[in-house]
């Protein structure tokens, strides 16, 4: 490779392809845009209520490249053939429209896909999805009321919940029927839980009016200071469970000192009376010596060589020794 050849650049992933056709890059007839759809319009179209947000992103994304005039007909297709000759900018066109047609239909979730999957150009595409979504008929109004009533918090976080709603809202709004401040927020407010009712009454009282967003940043302070004092419940719980455990610990370690200190008062022996062994056993005229739960009979010899303690370690001949195992209670 020669040294004055240009090394190819990186090019990351989120960036559109851009296809070169002829040797004139500047030229509109001469690339093809190919758009990547799961980085550069990552909230796909759903019926949950957010096509104003998705439609904003798309048209938005389509007029930065120059490409609005496939959706909304002012780019319409060359002429296939001119004077019985293929026309290749008709070729060229078919092939851009196709891409833009690919970007709608992969921007959409699978309840929606059906609508547009047999869609031959973009612009019918786009025309079913503004008829099925963008619908001001009273219909649609009165069904994106009546999911703006129904909606709860339940199950959701506070980002999550206000998401939906002002997905409604927005929608609300595409179709000519804008809803005020106060209203969006009696709709928040009503869809709370039990835990949100102080929050609730503080807000319905206030003379001046509130904003969504200020009424979302006091929701999600309000969620914040809920899971610090869940945390704060739980730890006196643990406390108790330590400090119960470590009480019944010290019970059967005092049972078992005051058993033990019984046992060994039971145990001593009485130096001074013959047969007796003084070293933490008994050991009794009969002949028997208890320790620690074993138990030794002379089957002859004189016990009383016990009760000298230099004789303690002197080495018993095991032939008169029958070694006895007792249990001691």
């Amino acid at each position: 490779m020669s040294e004055n050849s240009e090394s190819t650049p990186n090019i990351p992933s989120n960036v559109p392809t851009v296809i070169t056709l002829n040797s004139n890059p500047l030229s509109q007839k001469s690339i093809l845009i190919s758009i990547n759809t799961a980085t550069q319009i990552p909230q796909k179209l759903s019926k949950g209520g957010n096509y104003a947000s998705w439609s904003s992103q798309f048209t938005n994304l389509l007029f930065g490249y120059d490409l609005m005039g496939y959706l909304d007909g002012t780019y319409p297709c060359p002429s296939e053939t001119i004077a019985d000759t293929p026309n290749p900018d008709a070729k060229l066109w078919m092939r851009q429209d196709r891409l833009i047609l690919h970007a709608i239909q992969t921007s959409v979730t699978a309840s929606v896909s059906p609508l547009v999957s047999r869609c031959k150009t973009a612009a019918e595409a786009w025309a079913k999805i503004e008829t099925t979504f963008a619908n001001k008929s009273n219909t649609r109004m009165l069904g994106l009321l009546d999911s703006l009533t129904k909606i709860t918090k339940e199950g959701k976080s506070i980002a999550d919940y206000m998401q939906t709603i002002k997905s409604l809202v927005d929608d609300l709004a595409l179709i000519d029927h804008p809803m005020s401040d106060g209203e969006i927020i009696i709709h928040s407010l009503n869809g709370l839980g039990d835990d949100y009712k102080e929050l609730q009454a503080a807000i319905r009282a206030r003379d001046s009016p509130m904003s969504f967003e200020e009424l979302y940043d006091k929701l999600l302070d309000h969620e914040s200071f809920l899971k610090r004092e869940e945390i704060k419940k739980g730890i006196p719980q643990i406390t108790a469970q330590f400090n119960q455990r470590s009480s019944s610990r010290k019970n059967r370690g005092g049972h078992f000192a005051n058993n033990t200190k019984s046992n060994n008062q039971g145990y001593r022996g009485n130096s001074n009376n013959a047969g007796n062994f003084s070293q933490q056993g008994n050991f009794t005229q009969q002949g028997n010596f208890t320790q620690q739960g074993y138990g030794y009979r002379p089957a002859h010899g004189n016990p009383s060589n016990f009760d000298n303690p230099s004789h303690q370690n002197t080495q018993v001949d095991r032939g008169w020794l029958i070694l006895r195992i007792t249990s001691q209670k």
